[in-house]
């Protein structure tokens, strides 16, 4: 079996945008990342920002080893231990 997406669940994390996943960065590569997706909000929408409330306005990516909301040290997952 091949590695899979995996998410870390902390209840420190408490914005509902914002995942810590084990995921393919690249073609080879597996790693943990912070992602945080920005949703348009009715606000937006009126400003102009975005066509309609609930579509995504930007999203943002970046490598991590440790969980910034615990701070539990992420360590990479072996292929076969899903």
């Amino acid at each position: 079996m091949n590695k899979q997406e995996k998410t870390h669940y902390c209840e420190e994390n408490w914005y509902k945008d914002t995942d810590v996943r084990y995921e393919k960065i690249n073609k080879e590569q597996w790693s943990w990342v912070l992602e945080q997706t920005w949703h348009a909000s009715e606000i937006e929408v009126e400003d102009g920002l975005a066509e309609r409330a609930g579509e995504i306005i930007s999203t943002h990516t970046v490598l991590i080893s440790y969980c910034p909301f615990c701070g539990e040290k992420l360590t990479e997952i072996e292929e076969n231990t899903w």
